[in-house]
């Protein structure tokens, strides 16, 4: 009896292992239409986003005052009285001093034209740097939703791997109390069983916790749709171009757009600064009004008189010159930075992807086989039940750990698709790595 109840039990291990080995690996399942996709995640993200709709009303304020600045400042009317006594026979009188009159001026001030273009070259340029803000944020979102999307999806991932090993692990303690009872297993590997069961249920505790976590992090961007069941499966694996692809499309990024704009705007502030050395003119024609005696007219001409430079044009071009070195240098450090995560992530991904193939097809295999070592020896009494235990345990960790490896390589593909990598073109070294 206790020999037949053994082989069952072994043979009702079996049946379980190779229906979760049947089973696809932590929901493999095609994605309907109910799901939301990566892509689906995405393109909610940048719709009717505030931040992006945000910056491309700063970018229209600043190009339409662009427009303003390069215009000559508006005419000023002038009305009062002029000469008017206030003593004598003659006080608060219109008509009886001939120096009394009612004026009508009107004054135009004529700013050198090339101040005006530069004025309003700073403000195009600070159009400029809007707009590349406003396409490194849709970069900068996509990546940031992207992430989310992929937490979720490990997570769920993973409470799913668990609940499937833990269902197994219920049915392994079922055989192992039976086993206990005939006397073919010890009571301290009926208590192994039962802490594995208990374990596997703390772990799946866990990954819902994160799921909701993950889950919250994505609503940031998407809003009640973060709450829709997600798609099982991952985008199809793009082919990443080499390193100096990657490296090139590095130029192209949006943040060094801005960069580029800053700097722009900083030599515009610097010619403007130069041309504050040189005057502007102003002009005023007015009409006196002169009730008991003959009308007057006035025509005045004025210009600024830039002879005390030291404290004031002077400082203004040092600072204007410091602003426009200080932008070149920013410049530098971003295609510096940029530049490092590019090779970071490139060779992330040729890493990561050399070891998930690692486990794909040798680490995962020998655990499988493994497990089935263990059933076999335990069937034939060749070893105990611990053996069958510390198999599925060992593959349990190496299930999870191929698991992050895939969410870690999706994540390394993302940063590279921040960077510009896959707006590379193509080279015939493409698929050197794979």
């Amino acid at each position: 009896m206790p020999l037949l109840t053994r082989r069952a039990l072994a043979w009702h291990l079996v049946a379980v292992t190779l229906t979760a080995a049947a089973a696809p690996p932590a929901g493999a399942s095609a994605c309907d239409r109910a799901t939301l996709t990566l892509s689906d995640a995405a393109a909610l993200a940048v719709t009717a986003q505030p931040l992006i709709t945000g910056l491309d009303a700063q970018r229209q304020a600043a190009q339409a005052s662009a427009v303003a600045a390069a215009q000559l400042p508006d005419p000023q009317l002038g009305l009062g009285i002029v000469d008017l006594p206030i003593d004598t026979n003659e006080a608060y009188s219109l008509t009886r001093d001939s120096d009394t009159q009612i004026e009508l001026s009107v004054m135009q001030e004529f700013p050198r034209a090339e101040k005006r273009r530069l004025r309003g070259e700073q403000l195009t340029q600070e159009a400029a740097r809007l707009s590349a803000e406003h396409h490194l944020a849709r970069r900068s979102i996509r990546l940031e939703v992207t992430l989310a999307w992929l937490d979720v999806w490990r997570f769920e991932q993973e409470l799913s791997l668990v609940r499937t090993l833990q269902a197994e692990a219920e049915s392994q303690l079922q055989a192992a109390e039976i086993a206990l009872r005939t006397g073919t297993t010890t009571q301290a590997e009926f208590l192994r069983a039962r802490q594995q069961v208990n374990r596997l249920e703390d772990a799946a505790r866990e990954a819902d916790q994160r799921i909701e976590q993950a889950r919250s992090g994505l609503s940031r961007w998407i809003g009640d749709a973060a709450l829709q069941p997600i798609c099982t499966d991952l985008p199809p694996r793009e082919v990443v171009p080499p390193l100096a692809s990657v490296v090139t499309a590095v130029a192209d990024h949006p943040q060094l757009a801005g960069a580029a704009a800053q700097i722009a705007a900083a030599e515009a502030g610097s010619g403007l600064a130069r041309a504050n050395f040189s005057p502007d003119w102003r002009v005023a024609v007015g009409y006196g009004h002169r009730p008991a005696f003959s009308e007057m007219v006035m025509l005045q001409v004025g210009i600024d008189l830039p002879v005390f430079t030291r404290n004031r044009q002077d400082q203004a071009l040092t600072a204007a010159l410091a602003q426009q070195q200080a932008a070149e240098f920013a410049r530098q450090d971003v295609h510096r930075r940029l530049l490092s995560q590019a090779r970071h992530s490139h060779h992330d991904h040729e890493r990561l992807l050399e070891r998930l193939q690692l486990y794909q097809t040798r680490l995962l295999p020998d655990a499988d086989a493994q497990i089935q070592a263990a059933q076999r020896g335990w069937r034939a009494g060749r070893n105990g039940f611990r053996d069958l235990l510390d198999a599925r345990s060992a593959a349990l960790e190496l299930r999870l750990s191929a698991l992050a490896l895939q969410h870690e390589l999706a994540r390394s593909e993302a940063q590279l698709r921040y960077l510009g990598a896959f707006d590379a073109p193509a080279g015939p070294a493409e698929h050197a790595h794979e």
